[in-house]
């Protein structure tokens, strides 16, 4: 570590635990689409093949979704950008394909306070903080 550590900022802390209850909400929507999938099959029916593409993106979002809160909570700036363009696309999804009002709605408010937390000015400053702390040269200890 080059310094002290830097606090992180609560407004980014909250995001990352509503980014968390995103990528699991997400997780389950895909067990949902597979069991949906299992009961058609079962029942001698084809299922839609809908269900296949709902399935596997919500399973990518909710990977996506917490591989970028892993690179915000080491700090990098680029984990910032890439959990902010899960969370539009993932309210864009809840617009666009009609899953559900209740589940939409949920997505869609995670997604406007985490991308509220991102893109406020207090976490703006940390994440310069900590690549400032990145590139500054390693102090070497004295003899």
């Amino acid at each position: 570590m080059t310094g002290p550590a830097l606090p992180m900022p609560g407004r980014l802390r909250a995001a990352l635990a509503f980014a968390a209850l995103h990528a699991l909400l997400n997780g389950v929507f895909g067990v949902f689409a597979r069991q949906q999938i299992d009961k058609q099959r079962g029942g001698g029916e084809q299922p839609f093949s809908i269900l296949y593409g709902l399935e596997y993106l919500s399973y990518a979002f909710a990977a996506g979704l917490l591989a970028a809160g892993i690179a915000v909570l080491l700090g990098y700036g680029w984990g910032r950008w890439a959990l902010l363009t899960f969370e539009v696309l993932s309210a864009l999804d809840g617009l666009v394909i009609p899953a559900g009002g209740i589940a939409a709605s949920i997505g869609l408010a995670l997604a406007g306070l985490v991308g509220r937390a991102l893109l406020h000015a207090e976490t703006r400053a940390w994440f310069a903080a900590k690549a400032a702390q990145r590139r500054s040269p390693i102090p070497r200890a004295a003899n």
